[in-house]
């Protein structure tokens, strides 16, 4: 005898319990945690798990680059598989072992969603922590200057010479921008510039003018309460010793800023 499919009571309206959680219009459902159990009348269950998700989700962006966003990261995984695994065993025939059902679940959801995401978020803002005295922790996109150099006024990510350490550093000139210091002005291709960067040095030179070489840039690296100070505020580094665009200071916490 075949039976009528079941209907679920919520709100006092009926509809439709879809027990086939892969089959539209339910089949994307199982890739939003909660969203089959809102569809089958489980708000609690559903709550629970979306609302746990989400949290997860915001505090691991906001606390990305360190530890604690990786476990929160970590917990949003296990959610989704929760979810995920829980919307299988109620909607397939025969039930699947629940080992079986977690296996499946966290293997698909790794390889077609977790890993290739955490991929990108590495590339789009890679974490680096500068090493000098300042301890600033800097996202870098490592995407930024492929096909395109930097511009005038961008934050890089860069390899410092001669010793090639690691670093964030503003772009203060481009190639074939003209540098010139008149002694009491600082000039690129003669707009009046800010001084900031000559006030550091011990001794300034009275006048010069120079024009950056190709394929090279001229930057001020990070030195704000680093200890030792640089001696050379401005530094010409070659654009293969640019990692990557130092788009936003993410730690100390207190100091976040997009760049």
């Amino acid at each position: 005898m075949i039976r009528a499919p079941r209907r679920a009571e919520a709100g006092g309206q009926g509809w439709l319990v879809n027990r086939r959680p892969f089959e539209a219009p339910a089949g994307w459902r199982v890739l939003v945690p909660g969203w089959p159990q809102f569809f089958w009348g489980q708000q609690q269950r559903a709550w629970v798990l979306l609302g746990s998700y989400v949290v997860a989700i915001g505090a691991g962006l906001l606390t990305w680059g360190t530890w604690v966003g990786l476990s929160f990261f970590a917990f949003a995984f296990l959610t989704h598989v929760s979810s995920t695994t829980d919307a299988i065993r109620q909607g397939s025939f025969p039930i699947y072992p629940r080992r079986a059902a977690l296996v499946l679940t966290a293997t698909a959801l790794a390889l077609l969603v977790y890993l290739p995401a955490l991929a990108t978020l590495f590339v789009a803002a890679w974490p680096r922590f500068s090493p000098s005295g300042t301890h600033h922790g800097y996202l870098v996109n490592c995407w930024a200057y492929h096909g395109a150099g930097p511009r005038r006024g961008d934050w890089v990510w860069l390899r410092l010479p001669p010793t090639g350490q690691p670093c964030a550093a503003q772009v203060i000139a481009i190639a074939g921008q003209e540098v010139e210091w008149t002694g009491h002005q600082w000039r690129i291709d003669g707009q009046d510039q800010p001084q900031h960067a000559l006030l550091r040095m011990s001794g300034r030179p009275l006048a010069c003018r120079f024009q950056v070489p190709p394929n090279q840039v001229l930057v001020e690296p990070e030195d704000e309460g680093a200890s030792p100070p640089a001696t050379t505020p401005l530094v010409l580094v070659t654009s293969d010793r640019i990692l990557g665009r130092a788009w936003a200071q993410f730690y100390p916490v207190w100091e976040r800023r997009l760049l």
